[in-house]
């Protein structure tokens, strides 16, 4: 090994830096986004469920007919 190369230079440590960010920050934004879309299968499954019971309370009251083919 030359007497000039003991080991990194300070713009690869910084550039290495960089695309460790880089990706931490791109991990960070998967993570928004799976949350949120959590969140919105959380909510449209909580509306078809109170959409559900709603329907099976006016049948069961009998004030909901339901048409046979």
């Amino acid at each position: 090994m030359h007497a000039r190369q003991r080991g990194l230079t300070l713009l690869e440590v910084m550039l290495a830096v960089v695309v460790v960010a880089l990706g931490l920050f791109a991990a960070a934004a998967l993570q928004v986004q799976a949350s949120q879309a959590t969140d919105a299968a959380r909510r449209e499954v909580q509306g078809a469920l109170a959409e559900h019971a709603l329907h099976e309370r006016t049948r069961a009251a009998g004030t909901l007919t339901v048409r046979q083919p």
